[in-house]
């Protein structure tokens, strides 16, 4: 089967349908879609702009010069005026755009309920129903819908029996009779005046309509109203002829019998053969038989003119059909087809004339094989009457099963290219504007490429993002597994004299050993905050910095400040995090803006536009924050340092002035005694003597691991040091046998002293120093196989020592005790005085 190749564009979708029916009226496209409602589409706009609501399902419709019926489900023919359906809007609609026109703005013309089809001529209403196996023409004065009386002049009416001719399967006549609608068509002479000519309505020649419809139709020049009926029968009756009687003074049947296509007939028009003629009628039955009606000038044997009947078949079931010139184009459920009908009739040029007199007896005609052209648009359920563009090319509007409003396009001869002669002017201005049209679609086409480009770009970057989010979630794993994380982030503190002030600083190192760039988008954000704060809700600082782009391999070193305002308050707690920008992937200059802002880790953490990973978390306390003084300055113990009492003692001596004694600054020390054995066994020195245990632990709490600067210093078991604060300090490890202490006999221990002028200091340092022997306890009880057993006298001394600094400290607390004459300044120092007693005698740490 041959093709053709066709445009289709698709103007609006409708759903699926079970039924559709389209009419076109000028820019206006009047759509039933089998429901309550009709939508008047506009194909200037391509939108639907006005949407009218029946009572119930719509079957059928009809255009008029300004009014649009409607045959519903109901039996009711409805109403409503053309020219107000644009601009009446009874009903809501949340589209201002759109219309709405309600039921109560619709006229009811008739109420029938055995109504099958209808159709609008002349002003005259013509409608068929079915009722006691009679088919009945009844003919209505149409009325406007401007008025709203309910009632409408009835002229005549014509009963016509019904044949039961079913087909084998189907057992009610009468509901197959309904289910297969009559079809209507008017058909003008071509000898009608231009006012009654309507796009609408058919036309034949004078001669094939006098022969077909008599000289009677001819001379008032009446349209011809023809009904394809279920049964096949094509029967046609004139519309203005007065009504005849016969002999007897009997009204004589109007109604005349042309064909039987013994199939319910799906189209009926006519069609146009060559530019000037001859016409045609043209017949569709649903099973594929067409009949082709034309009129012969003169026979060939001089006797007057008549005309033939030509019968055709063509894959079926045929759904809709409509004729445009000489071309038939009609739609199975699967495809849609074009058909030459000039070539039908060339093909029959020897057919045997048929009178209309050998009709009547129902002679075979003689059927001829002719191929229908493949228009590869599926599903077409209703097609709308065609146009031809001043290119040649034919249009056409049609509905699919799945409604879909089509516009079709394809060439007026299927198979030949139609092309036009052109002057030379207008062969230039053409390709002028082929070579815009050309130059248009290039920069479409570079905006889509640049589109794609960036698309890509944003894709392949949120790949990189989505992987590194996973490894970073997999680096507890990592860590489980003692392997190194492959993005990690590590810090250390150090001191720094600028402009002859020290300050301490923190340096973290980002190293990535990942595949994935930390690129443009990234952020390195670190959260500073003192532990004592964290519990109590304090505020926190936060610095962030922008990752250009860092490569697998490759690291960066960022340096925060921990002192603020001079003040070190220690211990601090950091935490490491990797930030992602969102925004980066589509805007990255305001991206840039944004990491450049000082943006709290808070709304960081909360910004729903932000990734947040975190990477490690470090505490600083006191022992981290020293500065080890040169062993050759040691030689003289620790650094002695004047405090403000005995300045201002010094002061008021070298001006005679007598004053009370100085109070007593001696250094405070405490103590920490941890046993020698788990010592060793959790820093690996197992046989070792006294003297290095002790300076393995000293350099152990100094320095760490990361240190090695600090370890080449540490060369005895007696350090001296300046805290954070500026004080000196001296650290002093020594090893102590402890005969009384376990039943088992004398336990070694390790004993650290801190010894220092400053409160803060000694205080400090005693609790990094419990900090770090926390850790050794985290997972000795795995390791050691027995613990030592504890003498129950030393218990009880331990228990009673505390009983009795507790007792001073709740003298302290008491009110009274200010009374009696201890001023509230002493407070503090006597509060660290109990704090001093309480480590005099310190538990040992096994």
């Amino acid at each position: 089967m041959e093709a053709v190749r066709c445009s289709v564009e698709c103007w609006a979708d409708f759903g699926d349908l079970l039924s559709a029916k389209i009419i076109r009226k000028g820019a206006d496209v009047y759509l039933s879609t089998g429901t309550e409602e009709v939508f008047v589409f506009s194909g200037q706009e391509k939108r639907v702009h006005t949407i009218l609501t029946f009572n119930s399902a719509v079957r059928s419709l009809a255009v008029s010069e300004d009014q649009l019926y409607a045959l519903c489900e109901d039996g009711g023919l409805y109403c409503t005026p053309v020219s107000q359906n644009s601009s009446s809007s009874t009903g809501h609609c949340d589209d201002p755009a759109l219309s709405m026109v309600s039921k109560d703005s619709i006229r009811l013309v008739i109420k029938d309920e055995n109504v099958s089809s209808f159709i609008i001529t002349e002003g005259v209403l013509v409608t068929v129903s079915l009722q006691d196996s009679t088919w009945s023409f009844n003919l209505y004065k149409e009325a406007s819908c401007s008025t709203r009386s309910t009632l409408i002049q009835k002229l005549a009416g014509f009963p016509f029996p019904a044949v039961a001719t079913v087909p084998n399967n189907t057992t009610d006549a009468r509901d197959w009779m309904l289910d297969s609608l009559p079809t209507l068509t008017s058909i003008y002479p071509s000898s009608s005046s231009k006012e009654h000519r309507n796009k609408h309505n058919y036309y034949l020649n004078s001669l094939l309509f006098r022969l077909l419809f008599g000289v009677d139709a001819a001379l008032v020049n009446s349209p011809v109203i023809f009904c394809g009926l279920p049964d096949g029968r094509i029967v046609f009756f004139p519309l203005l002829l007065p009504a005849l009687t016969t002999s007897r003074g009997e009204l004589k049947q109007p109604i005349r019998i042309l064909y039987s296509l013994e199939q319910p007939v799906t189209y009926i028009g006519t069609s146009v053969i060559g530019e000037l003629g001859p016409q045609s009628l043209v017949v569709i039955g649903q099973r594929g038989r067409i009949l082709l009606v034309r009129a012969n000038q003169t026979t060939s044997d001089g006797k007057p003119a008549d005309y033939n009947f030509i019968e055709h078949t063509v894959q079926n079931p045929v759904v809709c059909a409509c004729v445009d010139g000489e071309h038939l184009y009609y739609s199975t459920f699967t495809n849609m087809f074009t058909l030459s009908l000039s070539k039908i009739f060339t093909s029959s040029s020897d057919v045997t004339t048929v009178s209309e007199a050998k009709s009547t007896k129902q002679e075979k005609p003689s059927v001829f094989p002719q191929n229908a052209v493949c228009l590869n648009v599926c599903r077409v359920i209703s097609i709308a009457e065609p146009s031809v563009s001043h290119t040649g090319c034919v249009q056409m509007l049609a509905v699919s099963l799945s409604g879909k409003l089509l516009h079709v396009s394809l060439p007026q001869e299927p198979g030949k290219a139609c092309l036009s002669r052109l002057s030379s002017l207008q062969a230039g201005q053409k390709v002028k504007d082929l070579l815009a049209g050309i130059g248009n679609v290039w920069e479409r086409a570079s905006a889509l490429k640049h589109q794609l480009q960036m698309k890509n770009d944003t894709l392949k970057c949120l790949n990189q993002v989505l992987t590194i989010c996973h490894l970073l979630l997999n680096s507890k794993d990592q860590e489980i597994c003692n392997d190194k994380p492959l993005i990690s982030c590590h810090g250390f503190p150090k001191w720094n004299t600028l402009l002859q002030k020290d300050s301490l600083e923190l340096t973290c190192i980002l190293e990535n050993l990942s595949g994935c760039a930390l690129d443009q988008g990234w952020t390195l954000c670190l959260q500073v905050q003192s532990v004592c704060s964290l519990h109590t809700g304090g505020t926190s600082r936060t610095y962030s910095f922008t990752l250009k782009k860092l490569d697998c391999g490759q690291k960066i070193e960022v340096t925060v400040p921990l002192d603020s305002d001079g003040d070190i308050f220690l211990p601090v707690q950091i935490q490491c995090l990797l930030v992602y920008s969102l925004q980066s992937l589509f805007n990255p200059e305001k991206s840039r803006t944004f990491c450049a802002n000082d943006v709290p880790l808070s709304q960081l953490l909360t910004d729903t536009s932000c990734i947040s990973l975190p990477l490690s978390s470090l505490t600083l306390d006191w022992l981290d924050a020293l500065r080890i003084v040169d062993p050759g300055s040691q030689s003289g113990g620790i650094p002695k340092q004047i405090s403000s009492w005995e300045a201002t003692y010094m002061l008021l001596s070298s001006r005679q002035i007598h004053t009370e004694a100085v109070p007593n600054t001696a250094p405070y020390t405490v103590a920490i005694n941890i046993s020698s054995d788990l010592l060793r066994s959790r820093l690996n020195i197992q046989n070792c003597s006294s003297a290095v245990l002790c300076i393995s632990v000293l350099k152990w709490l100094v320095c760490g691991t990361s240190k090695e600067d600090g370890q080449k210093l540490v060369q005895s078991p007696v350090v001296c040091v300046y805290g954070p604060d500026g004080h000196a300090v001296r650290l002093l490890t020594k090893e102590v046998i402890l005969s009384d202490f376990s039943a088992q006999g004398p336990l070694p221990v390790i004993e650290v002293q801190v010894e220092s002028s400053s409160m803060a200091a000694v205080c400090g340092l005693h609790h990094a120093v419990l900090q770090r022997a926390q850790v050794l306890l985290k997972d000795a009880g795995e390791k050691c196989e027995s613990s030592a057993q504890l003498r129950c006298q030393r218990l009880c001394e331990a228990v009673w020592h505390l009983e009795s600094v507790f007792k001073d400290l709740q003298d302290c607390h008491e009110p009274a005790a200010f009374d009696g004459g201890m001023k509230p300044t002493r407070a503090p120092e006597s509060l660290f005085q109990l704090y001093l007693q309480l480590r005099q005698n310190p538990l040992v740490i096994i």
